[in-house]
């Protein structure tokens, strides 16, 4: 079982229950609980299709548009005027 995305498994299944438990806030006459349901469907629908085009080479394995920098350039000085926080 090696290569499983736990992080993407995690996302679609958290998306789909969240959803479903929505699903049922409709249903007992709870309108306004219609709207973090579509908000979980679309997230667990936005990991599958990234899944997929991940799969298929269209992407690389990095996330494409991360732009974060990694938490040890936070603490190199050098960035800041003078040199000095």
């Amino acid at each position: 079982m090696t290569g499983i995305r736990w992080g993407s498994l995690a996302t679609v299944v958290g998306g789909g229950v969240i959803f479903l438990v929505c699903l049922v806030g409709v249903i007992l006459g709870h309108p306004w609980s219609a709207v973090p349901g579509v908000l979980g469907l679309l997230m667990a629908v936005r990991e599958v299709r990234y899944l997929r085009r991940l799969q298929s080479g269209k992407i690389s394995g990095k996330r494409e548009n991360s732009h974060h920098e990694p938490h040890s350039s936070l603490k190199d000085s050098s960035r800041w005027p003078g040199g000095t926080r």
